[in-house]
């Protein structure tokens, strides 16, 4: 099920490549590392579809796909309950 952003949520990357999200509603900024700036990235570039995101970033890090998966997951729910994606359905 492809993700997007939820309405009027800022995306920025800060100098050092942390990843800036600004709920859109609330107006909080919740901040990740640079590993999820690349995984951000690579969920823009497949889509939404966090399948092939992961399958992107376990290639380019050399990472078990399933722990990859489960890792990326967890973000995404947590991004869901900060109000930040929605999971569109098809």
């Amino acid at each position: 099920m492809p993700l997007h952003r939820e309405r009027g949520v800022e995306v920025t990357v800060n100098h050092d490549g942390w990843l800036v999200l600004r709920g859109g509603h609330t107006g909080k900024a919740h901040f990740y590392p640079p590993p999820y700036t690349v995984a951000w990235i690579s969920l823009q570039r497949w889509g939404g579809d966090p399948h092939l995101a992961t399958d992107e970033i376990a290639a380019m890090w050399q990472e078990d796909r399933s722990e990859t998966f489960t890792a990326v997951e967890k973000w995404l729910a947590e991004l869901r309950t900060a109000g930040l994606i929605r999971d569109d359905l098809i």
